[in-house]
């Protein structure tokens, strides 16, 4: 099940694309274990509770033989609740609450790192370049998970936090909230956010003469729409990215890179890579299992250690998180998204501090 339609269409829909490429691609190559894969996606409408009816429908109407999780925690959390009560194994590409790993369940995997590393890798590249921050985060199970992690490494760190504001997942005007954040004046603002109220933080920003040195959205940056929407505001932002077009060192990236363009006329971002990346472990799980055995597949995937068009893929063996994955600090320069950490991986400097609205 994928949010293809709701608050989370636009990553579900990147999320959708990956499978659609990989099905094509791996059936023109046989298939696995020499049979063809066959998709089945639902649209859960961006709704948790949809999510939890639809991996029902899945494992006891569908009787499909693998399960891949949705996007977002949000939806993750309910869909890997009601594979663990069915012995089910899922592999998540859109879930880094901490949370879900916490569990105690045996039946899940994933190939993104947890919150705390998502958000901590910026926090602690700027470790002695700010004192203080601030940090807002939309009141979604994910965003909450981001603003959890940003306050937690900013503490590790010794960095004073001025202040937190959570708003409504449905909220557009951020003016009072980033108001009082001026009136803070931090250093640093962390945004755990989508992509929408990214962009308004942004502009509304500007309209109250927020300037912090830095500042750092989840998720948003690393999306196309990102810069086109707001231009050269989006100038000096910071993000985490987990993938980025321009790690072409990944086995089998230029066949999915080619695909993807030749198929939708445009540069694939981070959610269809992810997408893709699930799958290809999923297939390697199960060429390894040897057979359609949900057990053995399951054994599989906490033991297989791989790399993928997504990156490296390993995790605990008791509770399925993700150990190997690298993470990818990005800042928007000249237009662009650039890798600025780390230093092995680096397309630029990071430019800081950035300059306030009034002096670009």
């Amino acid at each position: 099940a994928l949010p293809l339609t709701g608050w989370g269409s636009d990553a579900g829909e990147y999320n959708h694309r990956g499978y659609v490429i990989w099905e094509a691609m791996i059936n023109t190559q046989g298939g696995i274990l020499g049979r063809p894969v066959e998709l089945k996606i639902y649209d859960d409408q961006s709704d948790p509770t949809t999510t939890a009816r639809l991996y029902e429908k899945l494992i006891t109407e569908d009787k499909v033989d693998v399960l891949i999780a949705p996007w977002s925690d949000d939806m993750t959390m309910p869909a890997t609740t009601v594979a663990e009560r069915y012995n089910t194994p899922i592999v998540t590409g859109g879930a880094t609450l901490d949370t879900i790993w916490g569990r105690g369940y045996k039946y899940v995997c994933g190939l993104l790192p947890a919150s705390y590393d998502y958000v901590g890798v910026a926090v602690r590249l700027l470790k002695g370049k700010v004192e203080t921050a601030a940090v807002v985060n939309n009141e979604l199970t994910y965003t909450t998970g981001f603003g959890d992690a940003g306050v937690t490494n900013l503490e590790e760190l010794g960095i004073k936090l001025l202040g937190r504001e959570v708003y409504a997942a449905s909220a557009t005007d951020f003016t009072s909230a980033l108001t009082k954040i001026r009136g803070q004046n931090p250093d640093f603002l962390i945004g755990g956010t989508g992509v929408e109220d990214a962009i308004q933080i942004v502009r509304q920003a500007k309209e109250v003469g927020l300037n912090p040195k830095a500042f750092y959205f989840t998720i948003a940056p690393g999306e196309l729409e990102f810069v086109k929407l707001l231009g050269k505001d989006a100038e000096y932002i910071l993000g985490t990215t987990e993938w980025e077009p321009t790690l072409t060192h990944l086995p089998g990236f230029q066949e999915f890179y080619d695909a993807y363009v030749a198929k939708y006329n445009e540069e694939p971002v981070e959610d269809a890579a992810t997408s893709f990346g699930v799958a290809q472990v999923l297939k390697e799980a199960i060429e390894k299992a040897g057979e359609i055995d949900s057990e053995k597949i399951n054994d599989a995937l906490h033991t297989l250690e791989t790399t993928t068009v997504f990156g490296h893929y390993k995790v605990d063996p008791e509770t399925g998180r993700q150990l190997g994955k690298k993470l990818f600090v990005i800042q928007i320069q000249d237009g662009k998204r650039k890798i600025v950490w780390p230093a092995d991986y680096a397309e630029a400097e990071l430019r800081f501090p950035a300059p306030a609205w009034k002096e670009r």
